[in-house]
């Protein structure tokens, strides 16, 4: 991915910590980020970035002291920055707060305007932010008082080099960098796996009862209670709790339905698997339960030896070394969060995504007491409803694109940005489609994107569905009546594609399936395929569900 890192202090060192992974663009001398950003035929708009990180220094940006000039220098800075994000929808742009590495000394009732300056800047930032989409709040403030200015800057490197930061501070904003382009491009983990007995809570149940394990609001049982709450707020922005704990079902059950400290409750999990089965086993069988890759988990257990066995069998499921020091938990939580679930912005969808996991696993129990497959799929009373896509539907689409792994054609990225320009280019067409069923509202699971290519042809640019709906045929009835639109519209042909990855081998043969035509097919196996819409026969997919037009 293509990355520009502006400044108004030397930055070059960062930006070649950062070029090992991403291609950089940096202007030449440092301090010309306002005339990068203002001039349309810059170096930075010809190197055509994806994103643009603006890293700037309260003291060398604002020198004004009086607030009539520190408000000025404000206002004009901000708006050199709007114009850009307005004028550059394509580009994702993260522009840090202020810290003042060195405010100026005062008697105990000067206003500082260090402070004053700080909050009036972000305070804009974050309006720049609810008003554009491709607007982000790069937070360098919080990075520093996580470590104290004293480690974050370095005063021997400034005047010798006249360089701000630390190395350790470099690092730190390294990480940061590359956990916003991940962001930016959907590389989230979905589910954080958790033991029990000295994890969730201090001790063991089967050994101290109930009343015995350390859990309170104060002393040692409070470290694990503020661990608990970090943990219910990952789980409020979108990501989904499972137990794996080697446990007497009924002990451990009866903690987390009666104890009165347990901020955790049963509903909070899409899975609790209590028992004394290997925990790598139970990790398997929760991936199948959830149709979620192991690759997707984060496992946390305070055992050294149960993590290496999960490190051991199943490699690649994130397990992270659990603090010795259990003071340290809440910190570890939000850790946890950064380095593996952090999100710039979330959707409806994500706040209640353990609802929606628990109905799938409802569903699966649902075709263990039915006659047949059919009769179960009969039994769902499926309501499909598809509509073209709006300015609304777009934050959710997007992150389908960047996650959707099993059931996509040809698994391409889009930005928010770049579903915003599809949307008013005459030659696109995208449409959404949401389901719900007896169990529950699905929420939006799929995007098809269709590019009109001549008078006779059109394109399937993108046809994805959310792992949480697959094998119902739903998609079957979608991608019917989109087949029904171009046939009616007098096109003759449709094409699309299937381009294989190692995750979408389930949608591998979709368009065989529906009789399309093979047209081509490379060595790596990817395929063209081409359906002549006239032959067709109408309504000739296999019908499940109910589907409503919007």
């Amino acid at each position: 991915m293509r990355i520009s890192i502006l400044s108004n202090i030397n930055l070059d060192s960062l930006a070649v910590r950062v070029s090992r992974s991403y291609d950089v663009y940096r202007a030449e001398g440092y301090g010309r980020w306002v005339q990068e950003i203002t001039n349309s035929d810059s170096g930075l708009y010809i190197f055509k970035p994806k994103v643009v990180f603006i890293i700037l220094d309260g003291t060398e940006l604002i020198k004004g002291h009086s607030e009539e000039e520190y408000n000025m220098e404000i206002e004009e800075n901000i708006r050199y920055i709007e114009e850009a994000i307005s004028d550059n929808p394509e580009i994702n742009f993260f522009i840090s707060n202020l810290d003042f590495w060195t405010k100026t000394i005062k008697c105990a009732k000067s206003v500082i305007k260090e402070r004053r300056v700080e909050f009036l800047w972000e305070e804009n930032l974050l309006k720049l932010g609810m008003k554009y989409r491709n607007a982000y709040l790069f937070d360098i403030k919080s990075i520093i008082e996580s470590i104290g200015r004293e480690q974050f800057y370095s005063r021997k490197l400034w005047y010798l080099a006249g360089m701000k930061y630390s190395t350790k501070g470099e690092k730190l904003l390294e990480f940061c960098v590359r956990r916003s382009v991940a962001s930016i491009k959907g590389e989230r983990k979905k589910c954080l796996v958790l033991d029990l007995d000295n994890t969730l809570w201090g001790g063991v149940v089967g050994e101290v009862g109930l009343n015995g394990i350390e859990l309170s609001d104060f002393k040692e049982g409070s470290r694990y209670k503020d661990f608990q709450r970090k943990i219910k707020e990952i789980k409020d922005l979108g990501i989904i709790l499972a137990v794996v704990s080697k446990n007497n079902y009924s002990d451990a059950i009866k903690v987390i339905r009666e104890h009165k400290d347990m901020i955790l409750k049963e509903e909070d999990f899409v899975s609790l698997k209590i028992n004394w089965d290997i925990k790598s086993q139970n990790l398997k069988a929760l991936a199948e339960e959830l149709n979620i890759g192991l690759d997707s988990i984060v496992f946390v257990d305070d055992n050294p030896i149960e993590r290496e066995g999960v490190k051991s069998e199943l490699p690649m499921v994130i397990v992270p070394d659990f603090p010795e020091d259990t003071s340290l938990l809440a910190d570890f939580a939000e850790q946890l969060y950064r380095d593996y679930f952090y999100a710039l912005s979330i959707t409806d969808e994500d706040t209640i995504k353990t609802g929606l996991y628990q109905q799938n696993i409802k569903r699966s129990e649902a075709i263990k007491s039915s006659n047949s497959y059919e009769d179960y799929l009969k039994s769902l009373d499926t309501e499909i409803e598809i509509r073209r896509m709006s300015i609304e539907d777009i934050q959710r689409a997007s992150q389908l694109t960047q996650k959707t792994n099993q059931f996509n054609l040809t698994t391409k990225r889009y930005s928010e940005i770049e579903l915003s320009k599809m949307l008013i280019d005459d030659c696109f067409d995208c449409f959404v489609a949401s389901v719900k069923d007896r169990f529950g509202d699905n929420g939006m699971v799929c995007v098809a994107i269709a590019k009109q290519k001549s008078v006779c042809e059109v394109e399937l640019d993108t046809f994805l569905l959310s792992c949480r709906v697959m094998g119902r045929f739903i998609e079957d009835q979608i991608i019917n009546y989109i087949e029904g639109i171009y046939r009616d519209m007098g096109y003759e042909r449709l094409i699309t594609y299937y381009l294989q990855t190692a995750k979408n081998v389930p949608a591998k043969e979709f368009f065989e399936r529906l009789g399309y035509n093979l047209v081509e097919m490379d060595k790596e196996g990817n395929k063209k395929y081409m359906l002549q819409l006239k032959e067709m026969a109408v309504d000739s997919r296999k019908r499940y569900g109910k589907l409503v037009i919007v």
